[in-house]
């Protein structure tokens, strides 16, 4: 996002909400850990995109961008979807349940092109790394969640 364009394409007093997941997945209980395949994909994922100028922004840096462009009343809401059923809350195994479907059939597309133009792999090392993904992501001793993020703020009226 070109920084200033939110606020230069707002009347004064509108708003402008940012909703995204952070490439970087999160686990509070350190089950996913550096060496998992999950975690590799993360940090690989991010440097893909940086090969075509094309960085992940961390959604921790949501807030103080806004702020920095001139924004006012900035509100973030941060949420933690799992990525299987490991969560013993009802709500959020549902959560990781449907998370884990909706993976399942987008992480070749996510992988493919990313990891063979950015990285050089062949397309069946990165069909090999994917078995090895699907399991770490289907794995209930692996308490991963996307962080997702939410933050709105309001173009001063003046």
């Amino acid at each position: 996002m070109n920084r200033t364009d939110a606020s230069r394409n707002l009347a004064p007093g509108g708003y402008v909400e940012l909703q995204d997941v952070d490439v970087i997945m999160g686990s509070d209980d350190g089950t996913l850990k550096e060496d998992h395949t999950m975690y590799k994909w993360c940090r690989l994922l991010d440097e893909a995109a940086g090969k075509f100028n094309r960085s992940f922004e961390r959604t921790t840096n949501f807030k103080d961008m806004l702020k920095e462009v001139g924004f006012v009343d900035v509100v973030e809401t941060r949420y933690k979807w799992p990525t299987n059923h490991w969560p013993k809350d009802k709500k959020y195994k549902e959560l990781g349940q449907w998370n884990n479907v909706n993976a399942a059939s987008a992480l070749e597309a996510l992988t493919m092109a990313p990891f063979t133009r950015g990285l050089g792999w062949s397309r069946e090392e990165v069909e090999v790394f994917l078995v090895q993904l699907r399991q770490d992501w289907n794995n209930p001793k692996i308490h991963a969640y996307w962080p997702i993020c939410v933050t709105y703020a309001k173009k001063p009226e003046a």
